[in-house]
């Protein structure tokens, strides 16, 4: 007696265990994410930078004009957030939704990746491209500045979505400065 396997049930169980493993795969690629800590540190120097003193002087303008510096335009306090992903400068909107948490949070957000103002002005990265991308890991600085352009708190390796908790630190930091 000979027994014959249905093709259809071979190809049903095929895909049901391929869809188990696609599930399996993306839960534990989750939990991985979820479990992690948060990668960003408070620093009291770095580069050129130390909370208590001034931010170096310089100016910039975003490509679309606006205007970026060491002290805020429209509000009491200032943060600088360089990152690779972010465009070469960028003011408030321009930097994303973090310009716009930042602007509620009573700051002006100056952002970039420009290489010049991480090493020349700020002393941090390199002005290599390479040696950028290698050395911030893909994750990136914030400074924290009051309206008199004295750093209030540095944090390094913040990644973006570090960004939105970073900034409700720094309310809490500008409070105490006032």
């Amino acid at each position: 007696m000979e027994s014959k396997v249905n093709p259809l049930s071979v190809v049903q169980a095929v895909s049901w265990i391929a869809v188990f493993l696609f599930f399996l795969m993306m839960s534990g690629c989750g939990m991985g994410q979820q479990s992690s800590t948060r990668s960003f540190q408070a620093v009291s120097t770095l580069g050129k930078l130390s909370v208590g003193k001034p931010l170096p002087t310089y100016a910039g303008t975003s490509e679309s004009g606006l205007q970026a510096s060491n002290k805020p335009a429209e509000h009491k306090s200032l943060i600088h957030l360089l990152h690779t992903d972010l465009p070469p400068l960028c003011v408030n909107e321009e930097c994303g939704a973090f310009g716009s948490i930042a602007n509620l949070k009573g700051a002006d957000l100056y952002g970039g990746s420009d290489l010049k103002l991480a090493d020349q002005v700020f002393g941090i990265f390199p002005t290599d491209n390479e040696a950028f991308h290698q050395q911030s890991q893909n994750y990136g600085v914030l400074i924290i500045s009051d309206q008199d352009a004295k750093i209030r708190a540095i944090y390094q390796h913040v990644d973006l979505p570090d960004v939105e908790t970073v900034l409700q630190d720094a309310e809490a930091i500008l409070a105490q400065a006032d």
